[in-house]
């Protein structure tokens, strides 16, 4: 079977817009949906017996990416398992948290929202376009740290334009100058290798599954090292903020921390009971998906080149590029924004993202 029959695609239609999010495979879309359909048969019964199903879905994420599943938890979205470290981590009362102006919007946001609530200095960086090897992005990054700067926050993979960042180099030298280090892994999941067993210095890590991972819609996940766990304040309350009680027993092996970050109101789990089904797909396709994803970019780059000729803004160093590729618009594109997706896909039936670089 061709990797593309295990997709439902429109006829006609070019899809390149992953980095939003992806089109699930079709076993994973009709796990999410049988899921759905047997949690109604009952939901009473689904919900008290949801507990102990998703520990082992934590267990079987945690085993794809070198974790501990305790220290590991679900959320919807990067943004949300973000906003559990961001808000809830303990800062001193004075200093800085650093981000840069590649960075997510809504992350830096998040970030401006903490500093403006702590009464601490939020300071943008700007990054150049023209690394050309990894060391040189370690060096800037770790060039930027001051005394008083407290949190660094940086993408693992950039949204504007692929770049990869070294985040366990940088991870050393933040931990030795006492800066915590967040990293936003949206685009990681699915598309670098990721094994939190290497990245033992990195302070915590929040991750989208429905972007490349090509996991259902709104499966995402944190994980913070054991050593940092503590300094992690509530956010969130529920049944689970101080104590473990009986409906929720046969999560986590009584584990506070992995308790504490259960989602343990009502909620639509199905999405993520479906990602057993989706690292199923990637035990079966992980290695063809990576190579199509390589050839079709470097055909990409190549067409793009001859044909249209606009300045590509992402890099071509094998260890500092990531699943997206950017091109600077023409000046008559540049003023028409997301109009210019829907024109795109209205007159070429080609589906791409717009996003803002410098």
């Amino acid at each position: 079977m061709n990797l593309q029959d295990h997709f439902s695609i429109p006829p006609g239609l070019l899809y390149l817009n992953s980095g939003t999010l992806s089109i699930c495979p079709k076993v994973v879309l009709e796990a999410v949906q049988t899921q759905q359909r047997k949690y109604e048969e009952n939901p009473t019964e689904a919900l008290f017996s949801t507990w102990p199903r998703l520990w082992q879905v934590q267990k079987e994420l945690a085993n794809h990416f070198g974790a501990a599943p305790a220290d590991l938890f679900l959320r919807p979205n990067v943004t949300w398992a973000l906003n559990t470290f961001i808000l809830g981590v303990k800062l001193p009362s004075e200093g800085e948290i650093i981000v840069n102006d590649l960075e997510y919007g809504a992350i830096v946001n998040l970030c401006h929202l903490r500093a403006q609530r702590s009464g601490l200095r939020l300071r943008s960086i700007e990054v150049p376009l023209d690394f050309q090897t990894p060391e040189e992005v370690t060096d800037f990054f770790v060039s930027q740290l001051r005394p008083e700067t407290r949190l660094l926050v940086v993408s693992h993979v950039m949204t504007g334009t692929g770049l990869v960042i070294p985040i366990r180099e940088i991870a050393k030298e933040t931990r030795c100058r006492d800066v915590l280090l967040a990293i936003d892994g949206a685009h990681a999941p699915g598309a670098v290798p990721l094994n939190f067993g290497d990245l033992s210095d990195v302070d915590f890590y929040g991750g989208n599954l429905h972007k490349w991972m090509l996991g259902p819609k709104g499966t995402g996940f944190g994980w913070a090292p054991k050593r940092i766990q503590d300094l992690i304040e509530n956010t969130y309350g529920g049944w689970t903020t101080f104590e473990i009680p009986a409906p929720f027993a046969g999560f986590a092996d009584g584990n506070q921390f992995a308790a504490r970050m259960l989602t343990s109101s009502c909620h639509d789990f199905a999405p993520y009971f479906a990602i057993h089904e989706m690292l199923d797909f990637w035990k079966d396709y992980g290695p063809e998906i990576l190579s199509q994803r390589a050839s079709l970019m470097e055909l990409l780059r190549k067409k793009m080149q001859e044909k249209v000729g606009w300045k590509c803004l992402s890099p071509d160093h094998p260890k500092m590029a990531g699943p997206l590729v950017t091109y600077e618009l023409p000046l008559q594109h540049r003023n028409k924004g997301f109009a210019l997706m829907r024109e795109l896909l209205e007159k070429h039936h080609l589906q791409v993202g717009i996003t803002q670089v410098k």
